[in-house]
């Protein structure tokens, strides 16, 4: 799954780091700099978004990306409060939802799934929630 964050464009230079993956659930950090910044001093609220989206895709094609491909069709967050700092993130599938995507892919070669991610500060704090809902469509085959 490393090799695969790293080959996401879009967030390859962003630094984010894959620190763990256990039973469907997927920890990521996001490093401070000052490129992250806003205005304000504090991480940029897009980025968050990013990242929060990067964690729940990583989560949602834990099980899937050798049959299909997880695409964010809508996605909600919660900005609870500024984030300094590196920020960490999980996000977490139940093993029943993993079995029923993997199920249905198998019947329709379709399925979906809602993933939840939460971010957090170097205090724990949770500074943004976010639920992303994914449609997974077959891999083209060469």
């Amino acid at each position: 799954m490393r090799a695969v964050l790293a080959q996401i464009p879009y967030t390859r230079g962003l630094g984010i780091t894959l620190d763990r993956v256990d039973g469907g659930e997927v920890g990521m950090t996001l490093p401070a700099g000052d490129a992250n910044l806003n205005l304000a001093g504090t991480v940029h609220a897009g980025l968050l978004y990013t990242f929060g989206e990067t964690l729940a895709g990583v989560a949602a094609g834990l099980e899937t990306l050798d049959r299909a491909f997880p695409f964010a069709r809508r996605a909600e967050i919660r900005y609870c409060r500024p984030a300094r700092g590196a920020v960490r993130g999980t996000a977490r599938v139940a093993a029943g939802e993993i079995t029923r995507v993997l199920d249905e892919l198998a019947v329709s070669g379709r399925s979906e799934l809602t993933v939840h991610a939460r971010l957090a500060d170097a205090d724990d704090a949770t500074v943004a929630e976010m639920s992303v809902d994914y449609a997974f469509r077959p891999l083209e085959k060469p």
